[in-house]
């Protein structure tokens, strides 16, 4: 359950993040539920244990939230 709630939130935050952002929100969340999922995997394949899979998939979602945003800024005065 915890994992579903993970991934529900992260999907949330994605698309408000984009939206707030003027990018694309759709996009930006399957982008954060795409690397929540690969992260999960990867820990689960490689640890086998449930909360630290969710805690590497919140990793790699923090980081790919924060290239996301610097994409959007580089974006953003590039077009002012």
């Amino acid at each position: 359950m915890l994992i579903l709630w993970a991934a529900i939130f992260t999907v949330i935050i994605f698309f408000q993040s984009g939206k707030n952002k003027g990018e694309n929100g759709i996009k930006w969340a399957i982008v954060g539920l795409i690397g929540y999922i690969l992260g999960f995997a990867i820990g689960m394949l490689v640890i086998g244990e449930t909360f630290i899979s969710i805690f590497i998939a919140c990793a790699v979602v923090y980081f790919a939230y924060k290239l996301l945003s610097k994409a959007a800024l580089k974006k953003k005065a590039i077009d002012l």
